[in-house]
């Protein structure tokens, strides 16, 4: 199960990232989001877990104060091929 989480204090790094989401089990991945510009966080990140785990995680940790903020953790859905565009090509 793959999920975003937003809300991230901007010192966060990847291992904070995983340290709050291993006592749900073991996490498979964890990436923080950094603004390419300015080298800093966006306050953003992805976590990779087991799809039970990562749903007990989500419930538990959804709105959670880290900081000054709450985090909010959405679930990213693994979809088939995209629909092309009205009017493109591959459509006709």
């Amino acid at each position: 199960m793959r999920m975003t989480i937003s809300g991230l204090p901007r010192h966060f790094d990847k291992f904070d990232l995983q340290r709050l989401f291993n006592p749900f089990g073991w996490v498979e991945y964890t990436k923080i989001i950094i603004d390419p510009l300015s080298g800093l966080s966006r306050g953003k990140g992805i976590v990779e877990m087991n799809g039970e785990q990562g749903k007990q995680a989500m419930a538990t940790l959804q709105g959670k104060v880290l900081g000054t903020n709450p985090i909010n953790i959405k679930e990213v859905k693994e979809g088939g091929p995209k629909d092309p565009p009205p009017g493109s090509p591959e459509r006709r």
